[in-house]
């Protein structure tokens, strides 16, 4: 019996489903209350530690990838210095401060 009813704006469809009988026994799952604790620290540990993992995988690829990048710059400051050497860049330059 409906008791009261208001109209909702933009409101299309409601629809409720109830949750399923547990599979778990009543008995374990008085047992899974009492130790909550137990369990949610034992949980919490595995995912600091998963955490953990994927933060040095980051910091392990942020450096590989930083190294590459510094590799690639000390290549171009050898070439330059080459190419200046080539030049005579350096003797133009020193010609011109003085």
């Amino acid at each position: 019996r409906n008791l009261h009813r208001q109209q909702k704006e933009k409101l299309y469809g409601v629809t409720w489903r109830p949750h399923p009988p547990s599979m778990l026994p009543a008995s374990k799952q008085k047992e899974i209350r009492k130790n909550i604790k137990q369990y949610s620290k034992k949980y919490d540990a595995m995912d600091d530690q998963a955490k953990e993992s994927a933060r040095q995988d980051f910091r392990r690829d942020r450096e590989s990838k930083m190294n590459d990048f510094l590799k690639v710059l000390d290549r171009l400051k050898d070439w330059k210095a080459e190419r200046t050497e080539e030049n005579a860049w350096d003797e133009a330059m020193e010609a011109f401060d003085s």
